[in-house]
This record gives C-alpha cells, sequence and structure tokens, in this order.
C-alpha cells in the first residue's frame, strides 16, 4: 500500500481510544443480550439481540449515533463482530490517491491493555462501501488486511504503547466514487 494524504481527524484527549457515547445495547427488556452489531450507515448500528428466556428468540433495533460520533465495525472478541458509534476516530478519503491512509496515531497510555482496532469506508452518501484492499498497520507492518470489504479489525491483547508505536489504516479502490475511511480503537472483551 501507498502511504496517500490524511484529511482530517477527530481525537479527545489525546488518544483514540473511543469511550462509548452512544452505547450498542439492547432495548428491549424481553431481547436483553446483545448477540451481534454493524454499522448500519455512517451514523447508525443495527444490534440483534436474544431473548434469554427462549433461545433462539431474537429481534432487531438500530441506534443512532449522537452528531460528531460516527460507525466503525471492530472484533470485540476473536469470534464477536460489533459495531459501536466512536466519538474519536481518525477520518481520511480517496480524493487524492487510489490507496489512501489515514494519519498516524498512538494508543493506550504505557500499561497494558487489550484493545480492538477497527476501520471502515463509506460512500458520499454514509452508506458502507466495499473497498479492494483494507489493512490495518503498526509501525509500518501490516498487522491485519480484507479483501472485498467495508471493514477490518484486529484485536491486540496486552498491548503496551510506547511513543514510538503508530498505528494507521489504508484501503485501496479503484473507481470513481469518493469513499471515506474512518479508524478507531475500542477496549476489546
Amino acid at each position: 500500500m501507498v502511504v496517500g494524504v490524511p484529511l482530517e481527524e477527530s481525537t479527545k484527549n489525546g488518544t483514540l481510544v473511543s469511550k462509548r457515547a452512544t452505547p450498542t445495547v439492547c432495548k428491549d427488556h424481553n431481547h436483553s443480550e446483545l448477540v451481534n452489531s454493524w454499522c448500519n450507515t455512517k451514523s447508525s448500528v443495527t444490534v440483534i439481540c436474544a431473548n434469554k428466556d427462549f433461545p433462539g428468540t431474537f429481534t432487531s433495533d438500530t441506534i443512532q449515533c449522537n452528531g460528531d460520533e460516527v460507525c466503525v465495525d471492530y472484533l470485540a472478541t476473536e469470534k464477536s463482530a460489533q459495531a459501536q458509534c466512536a466519538g474519536a476516530y481518525k477520518r481520511w478519503d480517496n480524493a487524492n490517491s487510489i490507496t489512501p491512509c489515514s494519519s498516524t496515531a498512538s494508543y493506550g497510555g504505557g500499561t497494558p491493555i487489550d484493545i480492538a482496532l477497527g476501520a471502515t469506508t463509506y460512500d458520499a452518501n454514509g452508506n458502507p462501501i466495499q473497498v479492494a484492499q483494507f489493512a490495518i498497520y503498526l509501525n509500518n507492518h501490516e498487522i491485519a488486511t480484507t479483501f472485498d470489504r467495508h471493514n477490518v479489525s484486529k484485536i491486540l491483547r496486552g498491548y503496551i504503547n510506547n511513543s514510538d508505536e503508530k498505528f494507521e489504516s489504508c484501503f485501496s479502490f479503484s473507481g470513481s466514487a469518493r469513499v471515506t475511511g474512518y479508524f478507531a480503537a475500542f477496549g476489546a472483551v
């Protein structure tokens, strides 16, 4: 991948580890167990919830993100894909490059943490859009990649940040559509 030109970034308190402002939760007390969630649009999350008393009984709901948040898909555990509204993220698009990258960012503060890195791409209307290749890098080394998808994620267990370590995300897209990527980190389960 080739480094592109970063456009905009949003950070809060000097870190990109996003604290959930709009929780991804099940609102129906009869279906209170979160099974799965994904980004429906740039500003909404679809959740699937189960009824604990009646196994195999599910319901779905859509949660709207707050105004300054964007939805990012990620792996909460190695086997659980989730989505969350992120208030701290990197934003970039393909205006100046076929393979644009976010600007680099550090995560954490020196103590071991479990983090889930996630990135999602959207079209000009805020709908998820598939890209040819999507990757996450740590110090210019690829740590996660997907092909023909709109998201990429990686969990790092016991990650300890030092000031020299930097993350970034890049995608490849050869069409004429404007594609915007959002990259964030969350606490992993």
